[in-house]
């Protein structure tokens, strides 16, 4: 039978392709983690890896493990929690990366929703979440506009507009904030250049929901998403100018290729699709 802690092992050095690196991870000696791998390779009948010059390779037996692994692990884990307590239920524990305006309106939702998930949080912009998945930081995020990449698997949840907000009566129309670590925001800026729209005063804003509030309180025009500024003043607040092109951002769920058999990423990933619904 196939012991769960050897078939761990197996699933992080496979990610990481490096018995050291696998081996810091795991808190083992690099002779004990080959020993686990020795003994499931003897376990299963096959080589799970070929070792070369230039580094480790998955075989064929080892490539299938790895796509099957981490739900056989979670049934191994079941079983075991069945005959220790009686009792297979367990919280199934997942990470999670996203930016904090994107969780505002997300998170409150779903986490009434997942109370049967040890969820552990991680904030950050969109490019360095979807970093976080890709260096196995976190097992999945919900990123905006995330670029490709061979070992993500990017599923678009939903669609949201970044415009110029401004109070619906009295603001000050002398005055622009943006967030200038954000693209969307040069993508409008580069609009009103064009058409001749000026601003005396320019100001940066490195937080969505500050900017908003400042929005509110009619001390300027600002560069929001709109699900940030509905989510806060929906009553309050109106586009500015339709002469500006909105940008368009893909709000996306992104996790490794290597997960997408986990069991708790399944039921995570239907359960965030369904707030988006």
């Amino acid at each position: 039978m196939i012991n769960s802690n050897d078939l761990k092992c197996f699933l992080v050095t496979a990610k990481t392709l490096h018995l050291t690196r696998a081996a810091k991870e795991l808190g083992l000696s690099q002779p004990a983690l080959s020993h686990c791998i020795k003994r499931l390779e003897e376990e299963v009948g096959e080589d799970l890896f070929l070792r070369r010059k230039d580094g480790m390779v998955l075989t064929k037996a080892g490539t299938y493990l790895l796509n099957h692994g981490q739900k056989i692990l979670d049934e191994l884990n079941s079983v075991s929690q069945y005959f220790k307590t009686g009792n297979a239920e367990k919280k199934q524990s997942l990470s999670l990366g996203i930016h904090p305006s994107v969780g505002g309106y997300v998170l409150p939702n779903l986490l009434k929703d997942l109370k049967d998930f040890e969820l552990s949080l991680h904030f950050g912009l969109s490019k360095d979440v979807t970093t976080m998945v890709q260096d196995g930081k976190v097992d999945c995020a919900v990123a905006i506009n995330p670029y490709p990449h061979s070992n993500l698997v990017i599923n678009t949840l939903s669609e949201d507009l970044f415009q110029l907000w401004c109070h619906k009566k009295n603001f000050d129309k002398t005055t622009l904030f943006f967030d200038p670590q954000l693209h969307q925001s040069h993508f409008l800026l580069r609009q009103l250049e064009k058409k001749g729209i000026t601003f005396e005063r320019h100001i940066e804003v490195p937080n969505l929901e500050l900017m908003a509030k400042l929005v509110y309180e009619g001390a300027g025009v600002g560069i929001l998403p709109s699900r940030v500024i509905k989510n806060n003043y929906p009553k309050e607040t109106v586009v500015y100018s339709n002469e500006i092109k909105p940008f368009h951002d893909r709000i996306c769920f992104v996790y490794s290729a290597e997960s997408k058999y986990k069991i708790s990423l399944k039921e995570f990933k239907t359960k965030l699709q369904s707030l988006f619904q």
